[in-house]
C-alpha cells in the first residue's frame, strides 16, 4: 500500500507499478488498484494497493532483488510519502 507523494500524480505511480508484472515473471498473480471514492470519518486513505503472489519464497526474494524491480522501486521512492509491505504464507500453503 502507498499514500502519494503532494507533489505525485498516483496516475503515474500505477503506470510505474504496472510495468512489473509485465517484465518479471516469478509473479505467480497480480492485483493493483488506486483508491476509489472520498476520505471520510474511516481517516486518511492510501492511496492504492498492489498484491503479488509468488510460489516460494526464493520466488520472492528473486522478485525483489531483480534489478528490474529495484529500478522502478527507485523511481517510485521521491512519489510516495507512505508505503506498507507485508509479507505472508496463506493457510495451508508451505513455501
Amino acid at each position: 500500500m502507498w499514500q502519494t507523494a503532494e507533489s505525485a500524480d498516483n496516475s503515474t505511480v500505477l503506470d510505474l507499478l504496472t510495468q512489473l508484472s509485465d517484465h518479471l515473471s516469478m509473479i505467480r498473480s497480480w492485483e493493483l488498484g488506486g483508491h476509489s471514492g472520498e476520505p471520510n470519518d474511516n481517516g486518511d486513505p492510501w492511496d492504492g494497493v498492489l498484491i503479488t503472489d509468488f510460489a516460494t519464497w526464493d520466488d520472492l526474494e528473486a522478485y525483489s532483488t531483480d534489478p528490474f524491480h529495484e529500478k522502478i522501486v527507485q523511481q517510485l521512492l521521491p512519489m510516495v510519502r507512505s508505503r506498507a509491505v507485508v509479507d505472508f504464507v496463506r493457510e495451508g500453503e508451505q513455501n
